[in-house]
């Protein structure tokens, strides 16, 4: 037989499934590690915004820099410009219409 999940109480907070008397309990019990997890949780929002402007920083000096794209070029990381520009006419492109094109 299938058992029926039990209805959800309106009463819990949807995102947390805390009751209000428990999270009242827990603020009046454990306020001072609850503070403190609520500054950990914004340093590491700083940290991760920190680390995504460096990460943007190194992808646009690669894209741009003359050096990283040679090297990245001879580690297989990036093709050949001549090869990019030959990749449409090498895969069946050209100047010919393709056959969807064609048909009336």
């Amino acid at each position: 037989m299938i058992e029926q999940q039990p209805e959800h109480d309106f009463e819990h907070n949807p995102f947390t499934g805390i009751s209000p008397e428990l999270s009242e309990h827990l603020q009046n019990e454990m306020n001072n590690e609850l503070q403190e997890l609520g500054e950990f949780q914004h340093v590491i929002h700083q940290l991760e915004n920190k680390a995504h402007r460096r990460i943007r920083k190194l992808k646009r000096h690669m894209m741009h820099c003359g050096e990283c794209l040679s090297e990245q070029i001879k580690t297989g990381m990036l093709m050949e410009v001549s090869d990019y520009w030959t990749m449409h006419t090498n895969a069946g492109g050209g100047r010919y219409p393709k056959l969807h094109y064609q048909v009336n």
